[in-house]
């Protein structure tokens, strides 16, 4: 479970990138707002067919958000 707050570091193609991720209140989605150094900030989302969604003007490499993603299942309890 996420605890309101979750730092991002990772490498990616060499690059480093850096953030943090929080639960933000969503009524009918599980809902996140990334901060990532060098980037807007974006949403991302479990829609109710459990797949992942991003804001539609994410401008950010899909590698960044597969990790992103990850981190976040990473945190969730399995069923």
């Amino acid at each position: 479970m996420l605890s309101n707050y979750l730092n991002l570091q990772f490498d990616l193609a060499g690059k480093p990138v850096s953030g943090f991720c929080m639960q933000i209140h969503d009524d009918f989605h599980e809902t996140y707002a990334v901060v990532l150094d060098g980037y807007h900030s974006f949403c991302v989302w479990l829609d109710g067919n459990a797949n992942w969604k991003f804001s539609k003007y994410a401008n950010i490499e899909p590698g960044i958000l597969d990790k992103v993603i990850s981190q976040l299942k990473a945190l969730k309890p399995s069923k």
